[in-house]
């Protein structure tokens, strides 16, 4: 039982650093203009997640302005639905 224990074990921390060493070997290998090019991407994609997480809370307190109250949550879920 142990044996299999530390087999298994084993097997996800090695796992995680083939993955781990597999990264650092594609960052290593890209170009300059690859590393520019993945960190703008990587930027805007970051900025959009934002404003889209800062268009749902306000919707959502829009919702909770309209519909007050736990009772009114199914309308809410629907003002917001209706709203994205």
């Amino acid at each position: 039982m142990f044996t299999l224990f530390v087999i298994i074990l084993s097997a996800i921390v090695l796992f995680f650093l083939c993955a781990f060493i597999t990264g650092i070997v594609k960052a290593l290998s890209q170009t300059p203009e690859e590393q520019k090019e993945f960190l703008e991407n990587y930027r805007m994609e970051k900025k959009q997640k934002k404003e889209s997480k800062r268009l749902y809370r306000s919707i959502e307190n829009q919702a909770i302005a309209k519909y007050p109250g736990r009772a009114n949550y199914r309308k809410r879920k629907a003002y917001i639905d209706r709203h994205l």
